[in-house]
């Protein structure tokens, strides 16, 4: 009973927080698919593959819609892989937009590497930007929009290339909090979280003070892992003249785009890019 309650320590490594997956997996857009022929759309998958600096192979699409307008590259939540979430595609495809979305290494279709690393991924996320901009070859304004975890690729990226738009959904700040968010409440107060140097210098809100492009942050009032607390602490500190948070009644995490008047919300923020 005494060494239950004198608590544990839990380390937190780029390698543990990153979520991998044992092996690749085949691309399926079958949802997505489905989506599109419930709304009798018209779409156009190109499967990508895209070679990074450690020699992985990234797989992903690129998908148009007819009369776009914006271009998305899309940097999901962690573990969110295409083959599980492809519907979410056709929910960007109702702004209308054209969408590119690569898995993550060790995600999905994409190669897995011997050790996850965070600065990995900001390597690939740069890669799969630059992509987008040669493959969606248009006078259209192009938007990169982060998930969760994916809100800090989408912000770094945001401040190494000339974007027009930034969408942070459902977005973290520090590293450190989310991660104390998914301890459970019960847990709290004998568990001791260690979350390595690499993972505990990562300060989204270090990316937003560099960025005066058009910010747009989406947040479920429901959200429990990436609060409307962090969601405001990025809008208190960017410089854009230009930005809007809004707050999704009764949304929960993740699930943002699944709601019609964010719908709204993004054809507003698009509509003056």
């Amino acid at each position: 009973m005494l060494s239950a309650l004198a608590g544990c320590a839990i380390d937190v490594s780029s390698s543990s927080f990153l979520h991998q997956d044992n092996s690749p997996s085949t691309l399926d857009t079958t949802a997505l698919n489905q989506a599109v022929t419930e709304d009798e759309a018209a779409i156009t998958i190109t499967t990508v593959e895209l070679k990074n600096s450690q020699d992985l192979t990234l797989r992903g699409v690129a998908v148009a819609y007819p009369e776009p307008k914006v271009n998305i590259v899309l940097f999901p939540d962690n573990g969110m892989s295409i083959s599980n979430n492809s519907a979410l595609i056709h929910e960007f495809g109702k702004l209308p937009a054209n969408i590119l979305w690569v898995d993550y290494q060790g995600t999905g279709a994409s190669d897995k590497p011997g050790k996850a690393r965070m600065y990995n991924l900001k390597r690939d996320a740069l890669l799969v930007y630059d992509y987008g901009k040669e493959v969606f070859q248009n006078d259209l304004p192009t938007v990169v929009h982060g998930i969760s975890m994916g809100s800090i690729l989408a912000s770094y990226v945001a401040v190494k290339r000339d974007i027009d738009g930034l969408v942070l959904d459902s977005a973290i700040n520090k590293v450190n909090d989310v991660v104390q968010n998914m301890v459970p409440e019960w847990t709290k107060v004998f568990t001791f979280l260690q979350v390595s140097p690499e993972l505990a210098i990562i300060e989204n809100d270090d990316f937003i003070r560099q960025l005066d492009k058009p910010l747009l942050l989406i947040v479920g009032d429901k959200d429990r892992t990436t609060p409307i607390t962090f969601s405001r602490q990025l809008y208190e500190v960017s410089p854009s003249k230009d930005k809007l948070i809004y707050v999704v009644p009764g949304g929960k995490h993740n699930k943002s785009m699944t709601y019609p008047d964010v719908i709204g919300q993004y054809r507003l923020f698009l509509r003056d890019l």
